[in-house]
């Protein structure tokens, strides 16, 4: 059994193995049943009341990106920050950042992806198992950092049920437009009772290509300067199968390098982590150095003792680093050394009630050192308790759960009260045949903030801003200048009240699902372009270490952006349709948005554009195929100091064959194409908006084995 299994049956919508090909396209309502970890309850997707998305198989390996953000961009819901191909976090239904939890088997990834948009999420999905995405919020069983919604990356470092013989996975691919190379595998060899895993990856890619446009210097470019990345990395894990459960133990390290585009002073040199002198043509600004280790822990206790199914453990120590260097020099520095235990025990029904009772302790130490730390050191202690239930009452299906959390901060400067946050959830479900079913959840969210929204103070040169948080606060002086005292207003709680409704119907050739929603949010934190820039401020007695740091030697002077907390509401839909034409073409069709503004009207930063998308798919015995064209409308829903961003469309096809000579290794050859028509489209949620566009055409060609 899966730690914290919860079974779903979803539409085989995506190209699967050969031998399951044909049967899976005489009918579409067949189902595939897929394993995942974000819940502890067991049910199938049909009885759940919370939209959640599986992305797995070859639909996992089609989708694989470098960053998580852009893995998932075209999936209902889900858009991605941009900060160009470097670094991208998955943005769910508006909310990002720190509203959005990103785990790995559970488990928080431990890096500072979370704080900033050029700092790269430390999942890796090519040796991924599956991606699992709960939108809405999912705090009760994840925490307040999940108020917008969990993605969970899957793999099995770790395995957790008996493995017999050899198998695995190998992958290996190119791509024309910056020279991406990259390979991967992942392996399980056991005899039953102990099973062993390992994978590795590696990715070397230099700038990326895009149609000719003017940059905010006012230069015409044809490609996003400073985009390189190299990235590799490596796991080890094993388990030990016993009568009632299962135990075991993964070591992985990370390491990536990557530039920090819109920086750009020419070419330079450096050594990678071999010692190997690399000469980047790419390499011409600051780039960041990676490292993670991370150790994680995980076991089974099936019928434990009297009253309880089974108990769950989860537990991960990571220690993770990165150093933004310029001119091999280190210009700042990272850390962040965490460790998080879950412990979830499912119950046996009570009132005819089955559910799980859980405990999730999580400490982290962050610390940035150099010029671009403009947030002190601080110390984050959090534990939560929760109790999730369900029960079901002939054709109706009923969820409700609790959870409360005490999360306490604290920096080298000051320290804040703790935060006590309680969030509750009530789901309900109604079959109104075996085609058709309708869900509405009810759900109340308490996040604390996060250490960088409330002590932040310097510069931040990557997003090309001086942040200040809740902390602090600007006055005004004679002359046009701007002093930054400690603010006397109390950093309160945010909170979150949403509706949730769910529409979904199917039969054999086709199936829909629609759902809309309202996020009604008190004391929201917002980062607000206040419209000055960082000459124009200076601080107060012990923060004067910020004077004379406005003016970078690479940059001009900084907007100054202010955490604020404003009344907000969220509200938009997203919509999936699948229909089989006959037993070779199907259509697919999406389209999602979100109006996302405070409450007295003015509009919040950095919303996503709505988008519209259609494919057409064809399916023949030893090769598919697909065409599909996604338009992002334009966006002028804008927040003040913030420009319109134009539409653009993009036009991407793939071609997969599974020859027959190759038939004995489970291969796929694939060849991708995206942007086809070479279109110039630039991200409203990105930082770099007008400096990083979208990438230009791409063809990507692609060997998949299984065994």
């Amino acid at each position: 059994m899966k730690l914290n299994a919860l079974t779903l049956a979803l539409l085989a919508t995506s190209t699967v193995a050969q031998a399951q090909q044909e049967e899976e396209h005489e009918h579409l309502n067949e189902y595939e049943v897929i394993v995942i970890n974000a819940s502890p309850l067991d049910k199938t997707a049909l009885e759940s009341a919370q939209p959640v998305n599986i992305i797995s198989g070859d639909a996992l390996k089609q989708l694989h990106a470098h960053s998580l953000g852009e893995t998932l961009a075209l999936e209902p819901g889900i858009n991605n920050t941009h900060f160009a191909n470097v670094a991208g976090s998955p943005i769910i239904r508006g909310l990002g950042g720190p509203r959005v939890k990103i785990t790995q088997n559970g488990l928080d990834t431990g890096d500072v992806s979370r704080g900033s948009p050029d700092h790269a999420v430390t999942t890796e999905t090519s040796t991924a198992k599956q991606i699992e995405v709960l939108r809405g919020p999912a705090t009760l069983l994840y925490g307040s950092g999940a108020i917008g919604g969990v993605i969970n990356v899957v793999d099995n470092r770790i395995p957790s049920e008996p493995v017999y013989g050899l198998q695995g996975n190998a992958n290996a691919s190119l791509s024309n437009n910056n020279d991406n190379k990259e390979g991967s595998y992942d392996l399980q060899i056991g005899n039953g009772k102990w099973a062993l895993y390992t994978d590795a990856f590696i990715r070397r890619a230099d700038d990326y290509e895009t149609p000719s446009f003017m940059n905010d210097e006012g230069e015409v470019v044809d490609h996003v300067e400073n985009t390189f990345v190299d990235a590799e990395g490596g796991t080890v894990g094993g388990s030990y199968q016993f009568d009632d459960g299962f135990f075991g133990v993964s070591y992985q390290g990370l390491y990536q390098e990557y530039g920090i585009p819109g920086h750009a002073h020419g070419e330079e040199e450096h050594e990678d982590e071999h010692g190997e002198e690399e000469n980047h043509v790419e390499e011409s600004g600051p780039y960041a150095h990676l490292e993670q280790e991370r150790i994680q822990l995980a076991g089974q206790w099936r019928n434990p003792f009297s009253g309880f199914n089974r108990l769950d453990f989860r537990g991960a120590l990571t220690d993770y680093q990165h150093q933004e260097i310029e001119e091999n020099f280190v210009s700042t520095q990272f850390e962040n050394k965490q460790k998080e235990i879950r412990l979830i025990g499912q119950h046996k029904e009570i009132a005819g009630w089955e559910g799980a009772v859980g405990w999730q302790w999580d400490i982290s130490d962050k610390a940035a050192f150099g010029e671009e730390a403009f947030t002190p050191n601080t110390s984050r202690r959090t534990q939560g308790l929760f109790w999730v239930v369900e029960q079901e009452f002939g054709a109706h299906h009923v969820d409700l759960g609790v959870r409360h959390e005490r999360t306490s901060l604290s920096s080298d400067e000051q320290k804040l009260d703790t935060f006590d946050a309680t969030s509750a959830s009530a789901g309900y479900l109604y079959h109104f045949s075996d085609h058709t079913s309708v869900s509405f959840n009810l759900s109340h969210a308490e996040r604390a903030p996060a250490a960088n929204e409330v002590f932040a103070n310097g510069n931040h040169f990557a997003t090309r801003t001086y942040e200040l948080g809740l902390a602090y606060e600007l006055h005004e002086e004679e002359g046009g200048e701007y002093h930054i005292e400690a603010s006397d207003t109390a950093v309160s709680t945010e909170t979150s009240n949403n509706i949730d409704v769910g529409f979904h119907y199917e039969n054999d050739s086709f199936h829909a699902n629609a759902n809309v929603f309202y996020n009604r949010v008190d004391d929201f934190i917002y980062d607000d372009f206040t419209g000055l820039n960082s000459e124009q401020i200076h601080g107060d007695e012990g923060h004067d270490e910020h004077e004379g740091e406005h003016e970078h030697e690479h940059e001009e002077a900084l907007q100054v952006v202010q955490f604020s907390q404003v009344d907000a509401e969220l509200y938009g839909y997203e919509l999936e349709l699948d229909w089989q034409l006959n037993d070779q073409w199907s259509v697919h069709g999406f389209s999602d948005y979100t109006r996302a503004k405070q409450r007295d009207g003015d509009n919040l930063p950095r919303i996503p554009a709505q988008r519209v998308g259609t494919e057409l798919r064809y399916q023949a015995v030893s090769w598919d195929g697909s065409l599909g064209y996604t338009r992002y409308l334009e966006q002028d829903k804008t927040a003040l100091n913030e420009t319109t961003t134009d539409a653009y469309g993009l036009l991407n096809a793939s071609v997969n064959l599974y020859p027959d000579w190759l038939a004995n290794y489970g291969a796929t050859l694939y060849l991708k194409g995206e942007n086809l028509t070479n279109q110039l489209g630039f991200v409203h949620s990105s930082f770099l908006k007008e400096d990083a566009p979208v990438t230009g055409r791409r063809f990507q060609a692609g060997v998949s084995i299984s065994f």
